[in-house]
């Protein structure tokens, strides 16, 4: 601040004791009262030179002029010293507290950063290490206590039914202890020792060990396989159909005794990186099942399949139900893999279409029963003509549906069909040729009303020869003017016979059918028992050419006893 900038200061006059201006605040800037002579106060001294005192002249008062002070005031001389002291003392004070805090805080400081430095070294009280105990040790103590340990490193370790003993030798075991400690003692906050002290550190390191993965490896096979002898492997939940429920269930998984060697290698080298000698094994080193009851993959695969086993299948023919695949038929169907994957084995329902619904639809060859229209009781069995599955083509239709959780009613779909469902009877209809061996007579019936008959002879069973039964239909090879050539039974190279006719109308395959017969003279009878064709049905001449006339490809033939 400069001398224009500073305040003037407050005039001031004092009046000594004959009233006499004797000094005055100066307007010059930086002027101040004399000594004590300010305040009116003087010493005496005595000349005998006793202790001078302090003597304060007593004088009346004069009238000052305005804004004047006597200097001898007694008002004004004590309150400027009590002011003074006031301030003295507050100095006085402050001074001693803050000379105190900074001796505490100092204190403090030497304190934590000693012991920042001895934590840095040791490690603090509670301070564990792989869940051993290290309090007040330090990392060079630690580092001698572990190699001490690995010089005479053993383990054992037992436990279903395994018995296992090796030395670190065994291994080609070496430890870096040095490093280890050192590790631990990086993880330690020194910084928070004053809390960590009473809270303790749970520090785990990785040692820097190494040893013969190989021998290890070796040692713990045979340990294991030996346990393994009469161990019982474990299995996987499952998923089982329950008939009752009529859907898959989840089968809780079994526990075994046998040992998984990986999990007990696993094991042991913790157990070595630790410095354990001994080593208790348990459940978690047994071979575990691949799949539990609580299997993400176990239950997805049992909600697929029970989704397929729901898919009703509704079978028909001409409209009528057949059959029904109910769930318990799916169910066989159904494969898991490995992965628990689910799939239709469509192997096994085309082995089902072929197989046992083949035997419950099928009329090709199957017995039938019936009344000619002569009321004759027949029964008749084999033959080619009749209903029969098309078991590839039902085993797509059916895989598709389930496999899509789709419900569906549809026809049976057939390889071939006869003109009506009547399992069991004649599913012929009404025209066909009836050939009654027993009779030898055929009778051609239309509309329940014979059309054409006549007699004839057939195979010669005393031959070997006889007309095979069954129930068949003339097929494509009818023709006229055939020569017929025999089979060489005798082996001569020659055909047994060659004959020439003029109508044939074979209903097996080729070989078997309705002829015209120029060398037969009669007919009928039991011409067959000893001198019958060698399959054939021989008819007349005229009757074979009127046959011949009003057969069509694919008219039904039923020949029975």
């Amino acid at each position: 601040m400069t001398d224009k900038q500073r305040p003037e200061r407050q005039r001031i006059d004092v009046i000594n004791a004959q009233g006499e201006k004797v000094v005055h605040s100066s307007s010059q800037r930086g002027a101040k009262p004399a000594g004590r002579a300010a305040r009116g106060a003087h010493f005496s001294q005595p000349a005998n030179g006793t202790k001078a005192s302090r003597t304060t002249t007593q004088a009346a008062p004069a009238m000052p002029a305005t804004g004047a002070v006597a200097a001898n005031d007694p008002h004004l001389d004590q309150e400027a010293m009590r002011i003074h002291e006031q301030g003295t003392s507050k100095r006085g004070r402050k001074g001693r507290h803050g000379k105190t805090a900074a001796i505490v805080v100092g204190a403090v400081c030497a304190v934590y950063l000693g012991g920042c430095a001895l934590w840095s070294h040791m490690y603090m009280p509670n301070t564990t290490i792989n869940g051993e105990s290290v309090a007040f040790k330090t990392a060079d103590a630690v580092a001698k206590e572990m190699s001490n340990k690995l010089s005479n490193y053993s383990l054992s370790a037992s436990g279903d039914n395994v018995s296992l003993a090796l030395k670190g030798k065994d291994i080609d075991l070496k430890f870096d202890t040095s490093a280890y400690a050192a590790d631990t003692m990086s993880k330690v906050n020194v910084w928070a020792w004053p809390v960590s002290i009473f809270t303790g550190n749970d520090l785990s390191a990785k040692a820097d060990v190494s040893y013969s993965k190989e021998k290890l490896a070796s040692l713990v096979k045979t340990a294991v396989d030996s346990a393994n002898q009469s161990a019982t492997q474990p299995q996987s939940a499952t998923a089982s159909f329950d008939e009752k429920e009529g859907k898959f269930v989840v089968v809780k998984e079994k526990a075994g005794t046998a040992v998984d060697a990986d999990a007990v290698t696993k094991a042991v080298r913790k157990a070595i990186l630790q410095g354990k000698s001994d080593l208790g094994l348990g459940e978690s080193e047994l071979v575990q099942p691949k799949y539990t009851s609580k299997s993400t993959e176990l239950e997805k695969a049992v909600e697929t399949a029970n989704k397929y086993v729901a898919a009703k299948q509704t079978l028909t023919a001409n409209g009528k139900t057949v059959t029904t695949v109910e769930p318990k038929t799916i169910a066989q169907w159904i494969t898991f893999g490995e992965d628990l994957s689910v799939s239709l084995n469509t192997d096994a329902i085309k082995q089902w279409a072929s197989g046992d619904l083949a035997k419950s639809l099928n009329t090709v060859g199957a017995e039938r029963k019936y009344q000619r229209a002569d009321g004759k009781q027949v029964t008749v069995s084999g033959g080619t003509y009749g209903w029969s599955v098309d078991g590839d083509q039902l085993a797509s239709t059916l895989a598709s549906n389930i496999e899509g959780a789709k419900e569906a009613s549809f026809d049976v779909p057939w390889s071939q069909k006869a003109s009506e469902w009547n399992p069991g009877g004649a599913d012929w209809g009404s025209r066909y040729l009836d050939v009654d061996l027993t009779e030898q007579h055929v009778r051609f019936y239309d509309g329940g009303k014979i059309i054409w008959e006549s007699d004839f002879v057939s195979g010669d069973p005393t031959e070997d020869h006889a007309t095979p039964t069954g129930v068949y239909s003339i097929n494509g090879n009818k023709g006229t003017n055939q020569t017929l050539k025999g089979l060489d039974e005798n082996h001569d190279g020659e055909p047994d016979y060659t004959s020439h006719v003029n109508y044939w109308m074979p209903f097996i395959t080729n070989l078997v059918a309705f002829h015209d017969a120029s060398w037969r003279s009669s007919f009928g009878g039991t011409i067959y028992q000893g001198n019958g064709s060698h399959g054939c049905i021989n008819l007349p001449a005229a009757a074979a050419k009127q046959l011949y006339d009003i057969t069509k490809v694919g008219d039904v033939v039923v020949v029975h006893a």
